[in-house]
């Protein structure tokens, strides 16, 4: 706040300091004009005037930089993440007859789901569950990557695989991708495309994340390529890129060795070379690649490129570049720099898009200090584990991208290398010749198998040939001036050694291995010496001319011990303030820090101006609306200034490709964002509120805060290290960019040439508390050489400069001392006037602190007193500090003093006091010849680490001391007897009496102290010193409310609502011998909640009726009074008729006419959007020849009960959201649960579709609903504290981050409530004596109360057995009575189906607490609690929203909807207006009039034609109960029939879900009729249902055999077929032999029996998961017949041909014949064309079997659906068995098994194909033969004839 007062005075002040100055500026301009220099980033000047007439109001000429509060940025800090993902289906695997099984893995940790047989869209819905300890950062670049295998006995094979980084989820709304569809690809073959889609769930939820629970949706047919798990605005196709990431070379590497022996060698050889062997590694997307290493070269040159394949754009987002320091044990990382794609690309579409691309630039690196100590202590610093605390050179690389069209093996590098800038246009051909050249070199090495590499997405390594113009890189000699104004608070650890500071750029200035601060350039590579010899020579001159002492380390100094602590020292830079000055070169990029510098301003204006306007808010509306506009306005000015000076940039040689694409990204978001902006000014569209416009304002800084970042990195930062005796002790890393000078005024460092603060802090990871080791005032100046005249422009007037005495030049053009002096001092006084804290943390096991608070200034200190046992103490204290000299000029000190740090400490009896909390503020300055004006007191915010710790009301005022009157100072208030002086009258806030009321009801949940119970607690309640004590509850165990309900106090409080002390509840325990003790305490910080507006006499009665009209059962009784509410000008009786969903205003006034015809043309067509969208959504269409399929059909077969009318309401809640999402209409969360509207009011146009709803509407039962909420009913109804307030009660520490929150502090509760209103003048109570506080608060005796839980279902329960699964069961806890239903635990299920009812009495106020617990059965050992959930009954019993019993939405007598409540509507009604005091009701036929409403409907009711109409009121009453909120005098919404979903927690895990419960509890109290029975909502029993499958015949089957000696091919046919998740009965056809066709006949039956469950859907499977499970397993899968086609074989395992997959619920449609069957019946089967078999029963045609896509074959199949009772009165035989057999298929001969019957396989084979060969064979052999005895008896019988003769 003092910022802001400062700020006014400033615009004044400028004008006075450009005269100090002596016109400086002017110098400038022309000091620039004689240089002459055309350089990028000189133009500036030219259009700077431009800028700086926007941007000048924003910086006036400061001195100091802004203060900052807080000591120290939030650190990196460890969190519990949880990462839940559900693995539900997948679809289209690519595959035959594959088994998948999904492997999820995430790091080391790998889970896998079970195995599915033989099929390519597996049903899995399994849960899991990774838990993950720390840092964000880490967790974001952790990969999930989930692969499908195929799983084989031996080695599973890869289907699929798919990835995403932990960042992408958790960036996504609600941190969760739900129900989406992940595209697999194959890693190893990057052509091939899709390999399937997987269905999960993941979500990554942090500590108190909360998860938005997500109904799922059951669609049979949803359209995969709109659901896919990418982030919004990815387009669907994604392509394949390249990602080339190029290492160029390295310099300025830290020259150490990370082993041992090299660093001994080195200590003894003394050889200088370069001890470090340095490679690169580049990390991505899960893959990495490492370059070559350069043996002994700090400055490596690589040359090689490392290329990742990944789909584009990419689901990780980090590219992670380490560079590793080869060892001879082990590698050591050197430095890591992490990339953000987001941050070098535009996903925008179109031109204006573009792809990552980065460089060729450097990047810097930082990590552990460069010390040569043996070991390295900050070792994570290297590993991107915290900030890096020094320079370790930096890396010139470059990434660029080419998205791959078809195949990758082309490289259309020629294309990309346009953007890849290449200054001179000529030569630009040559670059993808060499690139060629590389490629065609790195195939040969890898000739095995180039095509492989070239498709996986195998990382590859490769050199590149590099353009000589890269390298031709301008260094330009840059200036690093500081001056040293203060060192104090340096820690007293630190010693006595003299202390210097040493202020680094990269390595120049760094003693320890850099560059001195005077030396020459970089260290060149060899063939750059010329040059650089040359260049030397240049600087001797400039030194000599110049005569800058270049010096990087400040003279050693001895501290000196800090008055008044002697914790702290300090180094007496009184009017010596030393300098240091190093020069440095860099390339000329400083114009990326300009733009940066100039948006950030925009940024930092915007901020500021919020942050003013949220401290006007509190004040005035008006005026913070005003300054709203005007920062807008001014934004919009500033933009265009940037646009346009953006546009004039010269195209200068060292932009690359990027830094012209952020060019016009800043242009294009600037555009956007101020034509937004002029939006939100003009308000043409629609009013907006003061915080919308605040949110949008909001969002611009995020985004511009985005754009700042500037990826491509030029000067490095600047380090302060303080050295104690040459060692390293403390550091402050300041961005270069902050202190980079620039002649026009928007693009310089915000703190460039400004005296800031630095709290220098120690490397590496910090331990808790204080750890600041010094406070350091400096002045840094950073830029080019040429503008050395500006260095000392911005020091604070009144110096001179003493030179070294060395200097041998006495016409230096800019003097550059070695210290400056100022030689005037002042005398000034302190005075810190420190009121108030609140809010503070505790320190001690209390709950509570003894805080005291150290001010520091300069080297001044002082303490407060300590006040005992508060977290809100007042200190009511002025601490004076006397005689503090300040040097400079006494103007200047009043504009900008030194900063004053407070520190606050909790005082402990034993060891040193504990740190709590700390802040920084700014004094106000009076110099002695202004007049006094006491300061305001302010708030400061108080920060401990990461932790907010509270808030610190003082104000500081430095007065300075007049040299003539020392003592004419304002007057001091008398110090008290111990010399404390108090805060001055006139600054204290000014006070006023106020009454504060307590409502004191009881303390509930109270636990042990020191390990007793309390028994007899009290609560004391003190606000700003007074308070009151309430009544000692005798016996906490029998009655925790207590006796007394309500007292009062007075107290004293300041008039300023924002100044009111924060109020403090204790409750203290009495025990025996009168001791008391400390049981817990909470702290109201803010009481504006309780303030209490005085009520103006009794309410003016309104004049008129409000007549509301119901027609029978209407859903939206609201929406008529809203009407005739907000329509003030309709004539005084308004008649709203309400029918289903249409709401007409039937007006005397003509004018008024249009208004209801608009209505009723819009809510008449709303539930035909309804009717149309549940349609698609949810029921399998036919034709609109066929009937209209509808929720009917299935309650027709079931008995509709309560699960009916709960999923009627699932189905209306999914619509609900369906039909907003779609239509793009807000939610409405208040929708009021009624009928799933069906009647539409006949109008001429619509005839047609109304036919059809009509007939729809005979077939569909209204069926009641219920509301769903998706939380508890506590946040629905703002946790019921419409009547009293619970504190929660805090006790131990809460100083670590590890308590700060944590359930363990949380010791009881208090019940109770608080009215603070201004003290009436006669002090008497209002109200006729009665506090006000006590109106409407029920009495506080106990109450017996009959108590109904109905626990449905839980989901998404966390796994607790190894297995991943868990059996759960219910517990449940209310007082002392306990009901365990371990015996219905429900094995292995993570989304267990309860339905449960349980019913316990119980006395209020002693069993108010009801704990649903979920424990994990085990057989063995005991069961593990899964997670729990408590529910304040007292609080529902006593609401106004009366939370007792839902009242339903409709009023039946019996039946599913059955009245539950004990009393009727109109009793509830009665009751209710007596309560409220509103005069009614009084019903009259036709009518019921509340108070001043009359609501109109149906109450007179016909049974049947010809029975007696009967009267009811019930009907009407409650409609008028739904509508309670909108009577006058009420105005509390009741709570309808509802199921809340409540999370479960587990204390071990804080703040993290462990799954949901659904539940309902009734309460009915004992004095009232009791209730009928209880609702029976028990699971439903799935039906027994019988598939028969008969297969008649198969046509077309490929045929897979080939006859040896024909070729002829053939296929011995059979056909598998089961249903899906039980393959155990798994059933096969005989086997058609020889089919050469491909026709089968079979005439073979499947049966199947199967359980399912009609109104899920699903079908329930119980079975043993394996053999070792001791009970089976109940899972619901979607009912999926396979069927499948085999060939037979005898000696090999069985060919598989084809599949064909069909889901019982919407399967297509079969074709007549075997011709007209064909693919398109299934893969192009639409809604419309899809059957049920649960409708139809019994189907007969043909369908397609498919394999990979093909067409492998046709069957014909019959299938007959019966239920189980059917199948057993008339039961069929499987296979052709009896009964009912079915007769042999008329098979042609030629069908049989050759093994089996060899003769008919002879004849068949042989003898019908070789029949003429055989005959004419044994013809030939008959003669064969015949010759063969001739010849061979011939020369017998010749001889035989001869002798015989």
């Amino acid at each position: 706040m003092k910022l802001k007062k400062k700020k006014k005075g400033e615009k004044g002040l400028t004008i006075a300091n450009k005269d100090a100055q002596g016109d400086h500026d002017e110098s400038a301009n022309l000091h620039h004009d004689t240089l002459g220099r055309q350089e990028a980033g000189e133009e500036d000047l030219m259009n700077s005037n431009a800028l700086s007439n926007v941007f000048g109001s924003l910086s006036p000429k400061r001195k100091r930089a802004k203060l900052v509060t807080r000591i120290h940025e939030e650190e990196m800090k460890s969190q519990h993440y949880q990462i839940a993902i559900t693995i539900i289906e997948a679809r289209q695997l690519v595959g035959e007859n594959i088994d998948p099984v999904v492997i999820i893995e995430i790091g080391d940790e790998k889970k896998q789901t079970s195995v599915k047989e033989g099929t390519n869209a597996p049903f899995y819905n399994e849960y899991f569950v990774f838990d993950f300890v720390g840092p964000q950062v880490f967790l974001f670049d952790k990969i999930i990557n989930i692969s499908v295998m195929h799983n084989k006995l031996i080695g599973s094979v890869l289907v699929g695989s798919f990835k995403v980084d932990l960042g992408t989820v958790y960036g996504q709304p609600g941190h969760q991708f739900c129900d989406k569809w992940a595209l697999l690809t194959d890693p190893a073959d990057i052509r091939t495309g899709a390999k399937g889609y997987l269905k999960c769930d993941i979500s990554v939820t942090g500590k108190g994340d909360a998860i938005q629970a997500t109904q799922k949706t059951a669609d049979t047919e949803e359209q995969i390529e709109k659901n896919l798990l990418i982030p919004k605005g990815f387009p669907s196709e994604r392509p394949w890129a390249r990602f080339y990431v190029r290492i160029y070379k390295a310099e300025g590497l830290p020259k150490m060795n990370s082993s041992i022996m090299a660093n001994v060698t080195k200590a003894f050889i003394g050889d200088s070379k370069d001890l470090v062997d340095p490679y690169v590694v580049v990390m991505f997307a899960g893959q990495m690649g490492r370059t070559t290493v350069q043996k002994n070269c700090a400055d490596p040159v690589w040359h090689e490129q490392i290329i990742f394949k990944e789909m584009f754009p990419p689901l990780c987002r980090r590219v992670k570049i380490q560079v590793w320091d080869e060892g001879s044990m082990n590698d050591v990382a050197l430095a890591t720099h992490f990339i953000d794609l987001k941050k070098i690309s535009n996903e925008q579409d179109g031109d204006k898009g573009f792809l990552p691309t980065f460089g060729p630039a450097w990047i810097n690196l930082y990590g552990s200090p460069r010390s040569h100590s043996l070991m390295d202590d900050h070792q994570e610093l290297n590993e991107g584990f915290g900030e890096g605390v020094s320079f370790r050179g930096r890396l010139f690389i470059e990434i660029a991208v080419e998205i791959l069209s078809g195949g990758a093996r082309e490289s259309k590098f020629s294309s990309i290398i346009k953007d890849i800038k290449l200054p001179s246009k000529d030569k630009d051909f040559k670059a993808p010749k060499g690139k060629d050249k590389t490629e065609k070199a790195g195939e040969d090495r890898k000739s095995a198998s180039p095509s492989d590499k070239m498709n996986s997405t195998e990382v590859e390594v490769e050199p590149f040939d590099v353009p000589s113009e890269i390298y031709e890189e301008k260094f330009e000699e840059f200036l690093l001036f500081g001056t040293f104004f203060e060192a104090t608070m340096i820690d007293r650890k630190v010693g006595d050694k003299p202390i210097t500071f040493e202020v680094s750029v990269g390595n120049f200035g760094n003693i320890t291995d850099g560059v001195s601060a005077g030396a020459g350039g970089k260290k060149k590579t060899c063939d750059r010496e010329a040059e650089e010899s040359l260049l030397y020579e240049g600087e001797d001159e400039i030194s000599h001319d110049l005569g800058i002492p270049l010096i990087s380390t400040t003279p050693p100094e001895k501290p000196l011990i800090t008055g008044g602590n002697r914790n702290y020292q300090y180094l007496p830079y009184d009017e010596r303030k030393p300098c240091i000055c190093v020069k440095s070169y860099w390339g000329n990029q400083t114009f990326r820090l300009y733009s940066s510098n100039t948006l950030e301003k925009m940024a930092d204006h915007l901020e500021e101006s919020l942050e003013q306007v949220k401290d006007m808010i509190k004040v005035s509306e008006i005026a913070s609306e005003e300054k709203m506009r005007t920062t807008l306005n001014y934004f919009i000015n500033q933009s265009r200034a940037f646009t346009t000076i953006a546009e004039k940039k010269p195209k200068g040689l060292n932009y690359t490709a990027l830094d012209k694409k952020r060019l016009m990204l800043f242009k294009q978001e600037l555009e956007a964002m101020s034509s937004d902006a002029k939006g939100i000014v003009q308000q043409q569209k629609k009013k907006m509120s003061l915080d919308e416009m605040m949110h949008e304002t909001q969002s611009f800084i995020d985004k511009i805060r985005f754009l700042v970042d500037e990826p491509q990195n030029t000067v490095p930062d600047v380090f302060i290290w303080m050295l104690s005796s040459n060692k390293r002790v403390a550091y402050a890393r300041v961005p270069a960019k902050n202190i980079l000078y620039s002649p026009a005024k928007e693009q310089r460092g915000k703190d460039c040439g400004k005296i800031k603060t630095h709290f220098l802090k120690l490397p590496g990871k910090r331990p808790l508390g204080w750890t600041v080791q010094a406070k350091v005032d400096i002045y840094l100046w950073l830029g080019p050489a040429s503008y050395a005249h500006s260095i000392m422009e911005n020091l604070p007037v009144g110096y001179e400069t003493e030179l070294p005495s060395n200097t041998n030049s006495g016409h230096s053009v800019v003097p550059s001392p070695a210290c400056l002096l100022y030689k005037t001092p002042h005398l000034f006084q302190l005075r810190a006037h420190m009121y108030q804290a609140r809010g503070l943390i505790a320190a001690d096991s209390t709950g509570l602190s003894d805080p005291f608070a150290k001010v520091t200034f300069t080297s001044h200190c002082q303490t407060t007193k300590i006040i005992a046992q508060t977290l809100s103490p007042t200190w009511n204290q002025m601490l004076l500090f006397d005689g503090i000299v300040l040097h400079g000029d006494r103007e200047e000190i009043a504009q900008f003093p030194p900063e004053i740090v407070i520190e606050l400490y909790d005082d402990d009896a034993v060891g040193k006091a504990e740190y709590i909390g700390s802040t920084v503020a700014a004094p106000v300055v009076r110099l002695a010849d202004q007049n006094y004006k006491p300061p305001k007191l302010s708030y400061h915010r108080v920060y401990c680490g990461n932790l907010s710790g509270g808030d610190l009301l003082a104000t500081f005022e430095l007065l300075e001391i007049p040299e003539s009157h020392p003592d004419r100072l304002p007057p001091l208030d008398p110090p008290d007897v111990g010399q404390i002086y108090p805060v001055p009258a006139n600054i204290r806030p000014v006070l006023s009496k106020y009454r504060v009321e307590v409502l004191f009801w009881g303390v509930r949940e109270l636990k042990k102290v020191q390990l007793l119970s309390v028994d007899r607690p009290q609560v004391l309640i003190e606000c700003a010193g007074k308070g009151v004590k309430s009544s000692v509850i005798q016996s906490y165990k029998k009655n925790p409310n207590f006796s007394g309900l309500a007292d009062w106090f007075e107290v004293e409080l300041p008039e300023n609502e924002l100044l009111h002390p924060p109020l403090s509840i204790c409750v203290v325990d009495w025990r025996a011998f009168g001791r008391s003790t400390l049981v817990g305490t909470h702290t109201i910080n803010c009481l504006k909640q309780f303030l209490c507006k005085t009520q103006l006499g009794p309410q003016a009665t309104p004049n008129r009726l409000d007549i509301v009209e119901i027609e029978k059962a209407s859903p939206e009784s609201s929406q008529p009074a809203e009407l005739s509410r907000e329509e003030p000008f309709l004539a005084d009786h308004t008649y709203a008729e309400v029918e289903q969903g249409i709401c007409t205003v039937v007006d005397p006034d003509p004018h008024l006419a249009t208004l209801p015809a608009a209505e009723r043309e819009h809510s008449a067509s709303e539930p035909g959007k309804e009717r149309k969208q549940k349609d698609t959504k949810k029921s399998i269409r036919r034709s609109t020849k066929k009937r209209k399929r509808t929720i009917a059909d299935e309650s027709a077969e079931s008995v509709i009960d309560w699960w009916s009318k709960y999923y009627a309401s699932v189905l209306k809640m999914q619509k609900a959201k369906g039909i907003f999402s779609s239509e793009g209409k807000p939610e409405d969360n208040k929708q009021n649960s009624d009928h799933i509207a069906l009647i539409i009011e006949e109008e001429p146009g619509k005839k047609k579709k109304d036919k059809i709803l009509k007939r729809k509407q005979k077939e569909t039962p209204n069926l009641a609903t219920l509301q769903i909420y998706e939380g508890d009913l506590e946040s629905e109804f703002n946790n019921f504290e419409d009547w009293v307030k619970t504190f929660q009660l805090l006790r131990g520490k809460s100083n670590d981050e590890v308590h700060a929150d944590s359930e363990d502090r949380i010791i009881g509760k208090f019940k109770g409530s608080f009215c603070i209103y201004p003290s009436p003048e006669d002090g008497s109570l209002l109200d006729g004596g009665q506090p006000r506080i006590l109106q409407g608060i029920p009495p506080n005796h106990s109450v017996k109360v009959l108590i109904r839980v109905y626990i449905v279902a839980a989901f998404n329960l966390s796994p607790a057995d190894p297995d991943g699964k868990s059996d759960p069961y219910i517990v449940l806890r209310l007082g002392n009575t306990e009901i365990k239903d371990r015996e219905n635990y429900i094995p292995k299920q993570l989304n267990p189906v309860f339905g449960r009812s349980f019913e316990i009495q119980a006395t209020f106020p002693k069993d108010s607490l009801l704990t649903v617990l979920i424990y994990d059965h085990d057989f063995v050992g005991t069961d593990d609690l899964i997670g729990e959930t408590k529910i304040d009954l007292e609080n529902r019993f006593y609401s106004r929203h009366r939370a007792t019993c839902g009242l339903q939405s409709q009023y039946e007598i019996e039946g599913y909807n059955a009245w539950r409540d004990a009393t009727k509507p109109s009793e509830i009604l009665t009751k209710l207006c007596k309560d409220y005091r509103i005069s009614g009701p009084f019903m009259r036929p036709g009518e019921i009039q509340v108070g001043a409403k009359v609501f109109k409907g149906q109450t007179v009711f016909r049974e049947d034609e010809n029975e007696e109409p009967v009267e009811s009121y019930e009907h009407l009453s409650l409609k008028v109960l739904h509508a309670w909120e909108e009577i006058p005098g009420a105005g509390y919404k009741l709570v309808p029939e509802h199921i809340e979903t409540r999370p479960l927690y587990h204390k071990d895990k804080p703040g993290m879900e462990q799954g949901r419960v659904q539940m309902w509890v009734d309460m009915f109290p004992k004095d009232m009729p009791l209730p009928g029975p209880p609702v029976d909502i028990s699971p439903r029993k799935p039906k027994g249902y019988e598939l028969r499958v008969i297969i008649w015949n198969t046509e077309d089957v490929i045929l897979e055999d080939e006859n040896i000696f024909t070729g002829q091919k053939s296929s011995d046919i059979y056909v598998k077929g089961w249903i899906k998740g039980l393959e155990e009965d798994k059933q096969e056809t005989d086997v058609h032999y020889n089919s050469l066709t491909g026709e089968g006949n079979f005439n073979w039956r499947f049966v199947f029996p199967f359980h399912y469950l009609p109104a899920e859907k699903q079908m329930v499977v119980s079975k043993r998961e394996n053999i070792f499970s001791l009970e089976k397993t109940e899972r619901k899968i979607p009912a999926e017949l396979m069927l499948q086609v085999w060939d037979f074989e005898r000696l090999s395992s069985d060919d598989f041909l084809g599949t064909l997959e069909l889901n019982l619920n919407g399967f297509p449609r079969a074709a007549k014949t075997a011709k007209s069957c064909d693919l398109g019946i299934v893969v192009a089967a639409s809604e419309e064309n899809k059957t049920s078999i649960f409708q139809q029963k019994r189907v007969r045609g043909w369908w397609p079997f498919i394999k990979a896509g093909q067409l492998t074959g046709k069957v014909e199949a019959e299938f007959h659906l019966v239920t189980a009772e059917e199948a057993e009165k008339n039961p069929v035989g499987k296979a052709r068995k009896e009964p009912e057999p079915l007769e042999k298929p008329n098979r042609p001969d030629t069908s049989f098994s050759w093994f089996v019957n060899p003769f008919k396989c002879l004849y068949h084979l042989i003898w019908r194909n070789y029949k003429k060969y055989i005959i004419i064979g044994i013809i030939l052999l008959i003669l064969i033969v015949f010759l063969v005895l001739f010849i061979y008896t011939l020369p017998g019988a010749i001889s035989h004839r001869i002798v015989v003769g």
